[in-house]
């Protein structure tokens, strides 16, 4: 595997302005040399994605939790592989985009982005996760609990998180039954827990709290550590954030599966590379970024390089 052609691409996703398309990369990248052509063949024929999966597996991860959740890239073509009419949950409507599941890692202070899987009809985002859910554990992560939203909390996922020996914490929607009962109707008061059986066998301790309820297939684990474990499941909400803000996930123009996951893959990358950065000169993601595009803050060709050559 070649690193000089990955370096080069990744270091345009990191000074570019437009780091979406690969016009905006060759136009930012600031070299002649390197046309929309050439990020066009080496998008086509990477092989970012197997670096990537070497890469992690090379971080020394222990421990921590892991973290699902998607997103919806929007779109505006239809006819694009992969982009369809999604529902977009924080608004109740539709809209047209490429829905993508990630997988992050954290140790409840940094979250680092593993895997991720773009949906296409004929897999529902349950059989993505349960996917991406066994990549982990083939890597041979151990994570003290995986943590994601009411949406992933089907007895696909739940199943799937038990029989890999993790525990999970989760919320639950209030029609979900617990011991043949609904959750809403168990008690009046607003304020409980209680320890039994989701449908499809899943032993489950639930918490009420006002209108929200949450699960935990630990039962020695209290509300406050519940809540507390919860929380850290918002890291990966930050990490779509900057992916798309700054590391080319927003509004990705390629045409079919492979080039815009090997794309994203690169965002995947940057945001790695980000990461190192930060923790050498102790700024965020955001401001290296623009020191970056405003070329205040000059890439070390030869560490990107390094960077590079110790996931290959």
């Amino acid at each position: 595997m070649s690193i000089n052609p990955l370096a080069t691409y990744l270091e345009a996703v990191l000074v570019a302005a437009d780091n979406q398309s690969c016009s905006g990369l060759a136009d930012g990248q600031g070299s002649e040399s390197v046309s929309h052509d050439w990020f066009q063949r080496t998008l086509k024929d990477s092989e970012v994605c197997s670096l990537y999966a070497g890469l992690v597996n090379k971080l020394g991860l222990e421990g921590g939790y892991v973290l699902l959740d998607d997103t919806i890239l929007e779109k505006h073509t239809l006819g694009l592989e992969g982009v369809c009419k999604l529902l977009d949950t924080k608004t109740g409507g539709f809209i047209l985009g490429l829905s993508v599941v990630l997988l992050c890692w954290s140790d409840g202070r940094r979250t680092v982005p593993l895997a991720f899987l773009p949906y296409e009809r004929g897999r529902s985002k349950h059989d993505l996760a349960v996917e991406l859910l066994e990549r982990a554990k083939s890597w041979g992560l151990t994570p003290r609990y995986a943590l994601f939203d009411a949406w992933y909390a089907s007895q696909k996922v739940l199943k799937a998180v038990t029989r890999l020996g993790w525990h999970f914490v989760t919320r639950l929607r209030r029609n979900r039954y617990l011991d043949g009962r609904k959750l809403r109707t168990r008690h009046r008061h607003p304020n409980w827990h209680a320890v039994g059986k989701l449908k499809g066998g899943v032993e489950v301790k639930v918490f009420r709290r006002g209108s929200k309820f949450y699960a935990a297939s630990d039962a020695a684990l209290e509300w406050k550590a519940a809540k507390r474990l919860y929380k850290i499941r918002s890291g990966i909400e930050e990490v779509f954030r900057a992916l798309k803000q700054e590391c080319g996930w927003r509004g990705v123009q390629q045409r079919n599966v492979r080039t815009y996951t090997n794309h994203l893959t690169f965002g995947l990358l940057a945001y790695l590379y980000l990461q190192r950065l930060g923790s050498q000169s102790r700024s965020g993601v955001y401001v290296l970024r623009r020191r970056l595009i405003s070329r205040k803050l000059t890439l070390d060709r030869t560490d990107l390089l390094s960077f590079l050559d110790g996931a290959a």
